[in-house]
Protein backbone atom coordinates (compact mmCIF):
# COMPACT_ATOMS: atom_id res chain seq x y z
CA UNK A 1 0.00 0.00 0.00
CA UNK A 2 1.41 3.67 -0.93
CA UNK A 3 2.00 5.87 1.90
CA UNK A 4 -0.10 9.16 1.51
CA UNK A 5 2.32 11.91 0.06
CA UNK A 6 2.37 14.31 3.18
CA UNK A 7 1.96 18.20 2.74
CA UNK A 8 4.82 20.52 3.47
CA UNK A 9 2.99 21.36 6.85
CA UNK A 10 3.45 17.44 8.30
CA UNK A 11 6.51 17.02 6.70
CA UNK A 12 7.92 20.02 8.83
CA UNK A 13 6.37 18.39 11.67
CA UNK A 14 7.60 14.89 11.24
CA UNK A 15 11.34 16.73 10.31
CA UNK A 16 10.72 18.42 14.02
CA UNK A 17 9.55 15.19 15.67
CA UNK A 18 12.51 13.11 14.29
CA UNK A 19 14.95 16.11 15.63
CA UNK A 20 13.46 16.60 18.62
CA UNK A 21 13.91 12.20 18.99
CA UNK A 22 17.59 12.46 18.06
CA UNK A 23 18.10 15.17 20.47
CA UNK A 24 16.72 13.15 23.34
CA UNK A 25 19.82 10.40 22.32
CA UNK A 26 22.94 12.86 21.93
CA UNK A 27 21.93 15.06 25.17
CA UNK A 28 21.24 11.92 27.21
CA UNK A 29 24.45 10.67 25.72
CA UNK A 30 26.88 13.75 25.80
CA UNK A 31 25.32 16.12 27.89
CA UNK A 32 23.65 19.61 26.91
CA UNK A 33 27.17 21.49 26.90
CA UNK A 34 28.71 18.69 24.98
CA UNK A 35 25.66 18.17 22.33
CA UNK A 36 26.47 20.15 19.39
CA UNK A 37 23.71 21.08 16.69
CA UNK A 38 25.41 19.28 14.15
CA UNK A 39 25.50 16.06 15.90
CA UNK A 40 21.88 15.99 16.14
CA UNK A 41 21.16 16.78 13.22
CA UNK A 42 23.31 14.11 12.00
CA UNK A 43 22.22 11.21 13.85
CA UNK A 44 18.61 12.73 12.68
CA UNK A 45 19.71 12.30 9.13
CA UNK A 46 19.39 15.96 8.56
CA UNK A 47 21.73 19.04 7.64
CA UNK A 48 22.40 21.46 10.42
CA UNK A 49 20.03 24.03 8.60
CA UNK A 50 16.85 21.70 9.19
CA UNK A 51 17.18 22.42 13.12
CA UNK A 52 17.74 26.13 12.50
CA UNK A 53 14.69 25.99 10.56
CA UNK A 54 12.60 24.56 13.38
CA UNK A 55 14.30 25.35 16.55
CA UNK A 56 16.61 29.09 16.70
CA UNK A 57 18.77 27.49 19.33
CA UNK A 58 19.93 24.44 21.00
CA UNK A 59 18.64 25.76 24.18
CA UNK A 60 15.22 26.07 21.73
CA UNK A 61 15.64 22.52 21.02
CA UNK A 62 16.15 21.55 24.47
CA UNK A 63 13.09 23.47 25.80
CA UNK A 64 10.87 21.74 23.15
CA UNK A 65 11.77 18.64 24.52
CA UNK A 66 11.46 19.39 28.15
CA UNK A 67 8.13 21.01 27.35
CA UNK A 68 7.09 18.08 25.40
CA UNK A 69 8.05 15.62 28.02
CA UNK A 70 6.60 17.74 30.78
CA UNK A 71 2.91 17.72 28.72
CA UNK A 72 3.20 13.87 28.45
CA UNK A 73 3.71 13.35 32.68
CA UNK A 74 1.04 15.96 33.36
CA UNK A 75 -1.42 14.19 30.77
CA UNK A 76 -0.53 11.24 31.90
CA UNK A 77 -1.40 12.05 35.73
CA UNK A 78 -4.42 14.07 34.36
CA UNK A 79 -5.74 11.14 32.63
CA UNK A 80 -4.93 9.02 36.22
CA UNK A 81 -6.73 11.19 37.97
CA UNK A 82 -10.10 11.38 35.77
CA UNK A 83 -10.74 7.95 35.32
CA UNK A 84 -10.51 7.06 39.51
CA UNK A 85 -13.92 6.73 40.77
CA UNK A 86 -11.84 6.56 44.66
CA UNK A 87 -8.94 7.38 46.42
CA UNK A 88 -7.76 3.83 46.97
CA UNK A 89 -7.70 3.04 43.44
CA UNK A 90 -6.59 6.50 42.09
CA UNK A 91 -3.31 5.29 44.55
CA UNK A 92 -2.60 2.18 43.32
CA UNK A 93 -2.87 3.71 39.76
CA UNK A 94 -0.41 6.11 40.42
CA UNK A 95 2.00 4.00 42.14
CA UNK A 96 2.02 1.61 39.15
CA UNK A 97 2.56 4.58 37.02
CA UNK A 98 5.65 5.84 38.49
CA UNK A 99 6.91 2.01 39.07
CA UNK A 100 6.78 2.25 34.76
CA UNK A 101 8.37 5.77 34.40
CA UNK A 102 11.47 4.82 36.58
CA UNK A 103 11.74 1.79 34.05
CA UNK A 104 11.17 3.73 31.03
CA UNK A 105 12.43 7.19 31.68
CA UNK A 106 15.78 6.83 33.11
CA UNK A 107 17.56 8.90 30.09
CA UNK A 108 14.96 11.91 31.00
CA UNK A 109 16.31 11.56 34.53
CA UNK A 110 19.42 12.40 32.99
CA UNK A 111 18.13 15.10 30.70
CA UNK A 112 16.42 16.61 33.61
CA UNK A 113 19.79 17.00 35.80
CA UNK A 114 21.53 18.38 33.09
CA UNK A 115 19.10 21.04 32.27
CA UNK A 116 18.68 21.78 36.06
CA UNK A 117 22.13 22.39 36.40
CA UNK A 118 21.61 24.88 33.44
CA UNK A 119 18.93 26.69 34.16
CA UNK A 120 20.21 27.50 37.67
CA UNK A 121 22.79 29.74 35.35
CA UNK A 122 20.34 31.19 33.15
CA UNK A 123 17.88 32.84 34.74
CA UNK A 124 15.75 33.51 31.68
CA UNK A 125 15.58 30.13 30.59
CA UNK A 126 14.98 29.63 34.60
CA UNK A 127 11.89 31.89 33.98
CA UNK A 128 10.28 29.64 31.23
CA UNK A 129 10.68 26.00 33.05
CA UNK A 130 8.92 27.42 35.99
CA UNK A 131 6.09 28.87 33.77
CA UNK A 132 6.19 25.50 32.51
CA UNK A 133 5.84 23.76 36.09
CA UNK A 134 3.41 26.14 37.04
CA UNK A 135 1.13 25.38 34.41
CA UNK A 136 1.43 21.52 34.89
CA UNK A 137 0.67 22.56 38.77
CA UNK A 138 -2.40 24.19 38.18
CA UNK A 139 -3.82 21.47 35.95
CA UNK A 140 -3.25 18.96 38.40
CA UNK A 141 -4.58 20.69 41.22
CA UNK A 142 -8.02 21.11 39.61
CA UNK A 143 -8.13 17.48 39.07
CA UNK A 144 -7.03 16.37 42.27
CA UNK A 145 -9.76 19.03 43.89
CA UNK A 146 -11.88 17.58 41.80
CA UNK A 147 -11.48 14.11 42.97
CA UNK A 148 -11.35 14.96 46.63
CA UNK A 149 -14.91 16.75 46.31
CA UNK A 150 -16.26 13.33 44.77
CA UNK A 151 -15.77 11.89 48.05
CA UNK A 152 -15.72 15.15 50.13
CA UNK A 153 -12.58 13.95 51.29
CA UNK A 154 -10.74 16.68 53.51
CA UNK A 155 -6.72 16.58 54.20
CA UNK A 156 -4.67 18.67 55.79
CA UNK A 157 -3.11 19.67 52.41
CA UNK A 158 -4.67 21.92 49.73
CA UNK A 159 -5.41 20.46 46.16
CA UNK A 160 -2.24 22.96 44.93
CA UNK A 161 0.02 21.97 47.88
CA UNK A 162 -0.90 17.96 46.95
CA UNK A 163 -0.46 18.55 43.41
CA UNK A 164 3.55 19.88 43.95
CA UNK A 165 4.20 17.23 46.44
CA UNK A 166 2.51 14.43 43.45
CA UNK A 167 5.66 15.87 41.42
CA UNK A 168 8.05 16.29 43.85
CA UNK A 169 7.61 12.75 44.79
CA UNK A 170 7.65 11.60 41.25
CA UNK A 171 10.83 13.58 39.90
CA UNK A 172 12.79 13.27 43.39
CA UNK A 173 12.42 9.11 44.35
CA UNK A 174 12.88 8.41 40.43
CA UNK A 175 16.12 10.29 40.58
CA UNK A 176 17.42 8.18 43.61
CA UNK A 177 15.94 4.88 41.94
CA UNK A 178 17.83 5.79 38.97
CA UNK A 179 21.12 6.23 41.71
CA UNK A 180 20.34 3.35 44.21
CA UNK A 181 17.77 1.07 42.16
CA UNK A 182 16.75 -1.95 44.59
CA UNK A 183 17.73 0.12 47.61
CA UNK A 184 15.02 2.38 47.39
CA UNK A 185 11.94 0.46 49.07
CA UNK A 186 9.24 -0.73 46.80
CA UNK A 187 6.15 1.02 46.78
CA UNK A 188 7.47 3.76 48.71
CA UNK A 189 5.63 6.09 46.11
CA UNK A 190 2.21 4.96 46.70
CA UNK A 191 2.71 4.68 50.54
CA UNK A 192 3.98 8.00 50.26
CA UNK A 193 0.94 9.72 48.79
CA UNK A 194 -1.79 7.11 50.81
CA UNK A 195 -0.38 8.66 54.04
CA UNK A 196 -0.65 12.30 52.40
CA UNK A 197 -4.09 11.22 51.06
CA UNK A 198 -5.31 9.83 54.28
CA UNK A 199 -4.10 12.66 56.66
CA UNK A 200 -7.47 14.21 57.85
CA UNK A 201 -8.14 17.30 59.55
Amino acid sequence: MLRRRLTQKERKEETRQLLLESAVEIFSELGFHGASVEKIAEHAGFSKGAVYSNFKSKEELFLALLEQQMNLQVNNIYQIINNQHSLSYFIETMNDHFVSVVKENQKWMILNMEFLLYVMRNESVRYKWSCMIRESVDRISKSVAKLMLKENHEVTLSSEEIAWTIFSLENGLAIFNFINGESVPMNLYGKALKNLLSASE
